[in-house]
Order: structure tokens, then C-alpha cells, then sequence
């Protein structure tokens, strides 16, 4: 089976890493610093590798995300793309996640709330945030008995 996975760049990921943790409450951190041997073909002074970030790992509501340094690529995040986090609105442990995240982090000072998280004329529940980096987070809430197979 095929999988895909949201793999950000960012141009300090160890500072993303922490802004993640601090505001989102990301868990699961898990980050593979540049080695000096390394430092060379990514155009690193091989003294600063350990700050550059080669993959790194982390969670948000149980959702895997992974992200690495953009090494002078491109770090800029459009919002033509957006995370989902989806639930069933019948699973209270998940909904209390999501709406735990969105009220830890809606008065950040960093978060552009786009779409308060409140309940849909389709039955579910939908919020839109903007995160410091750009990155859209879209928490959205359906009843998945209702989902035609």
C-alpha cells in the first residue's frame, strides 16, 4: 500500500521543532541533526552541522508529521496546500483532542485563526489556522457513519 506523508521544509527546523512543541503541544519529537561529514554537500560549514536539521519527526494530535532543513532550497509554504486533521466526530477521545489543540493554540499570538472551529451546516465541525510558518491547519470533524462506501 502506498502512504503519503506531509514532509515540510522549513529554513531552521530545530527552531520549528520547538515552536511545535511550545504552541501546538507536538510529541513524539524525534530530530537527526546534519553530520560533519555530511555538512560539505549541503554547503554547511561543517562547525554549524549539528544546528542544521537532516530529518527530524514529530506528532500533533496523533497525526505523524516530518520535516528538514530547506539547506538555500525552497522553504516558503503556500496556501495552496493545507494539513487536515480529520476525525469522526463520534470518537469523543479524538474530539476532545482536536478541540484541545484548536483552544491551546486559536489566542497565540503566531496563529491567524482563518475560520473559527465551530459546527457545519453538513453536521460536522470545521476551523481553519494559519500558523507563523504559513502552514494551514485545517481540523475538520465528520460523522463517518454517514460516509456512502
Amino acid at each position: 500500500m502506498t502512504s503519503l506523508y506531509p514532509y515540510l521544509s522549513f529554513e531552521n527546523t530545530k527552531e520549528a521543532l520547538q515552536y511545535y512543541e511550545e504552541v501546538f503541544g507536538a510529541t513524539d519529537v524525534l530530530r537527526l541533526p546534519l553530520g560533519e561529514e555530511q555538512a560539505s554537500q549541503f554547503g554547511i560549514d561543517p562547525e554549524k552541522a549539528s544546528e542544521a536539521t537532516m530529518h527530524s519527526e514529530f506528532s500533533v494530535a496523533n497525526v505523524q508529521l516530518f520535516a528538514s532543513d530547506s539547506f538555500s532550497g525552497n522553504d516558503k509554504i503556500n496556501s495552496a496546500i493545507s494539513l487536515m486533521l480529520n476525525y469522526d466526530i463520534n470518537n469523543k477521545t479524538d474530539e476532545k483532542e482536536i478541540q484541545d489543540l484548536y483552544d491551546r493554540v486559536k489566542d497565540h499570538p503566531s496563529i491567524t485563526v482563518e475560520m473559527p472551529f465551530e459546527a457545519q451546516l453538513w453536521g460536522g465541525k470545521m476551523g481553519v489556522l494559519k500558523d507563523q510558518y504559513g502552514v494551514r491547519w485545517m481540523l475538520h470533524g465528520e460523522d463517518m457513519t454517514q460516509r456512502q462506501q
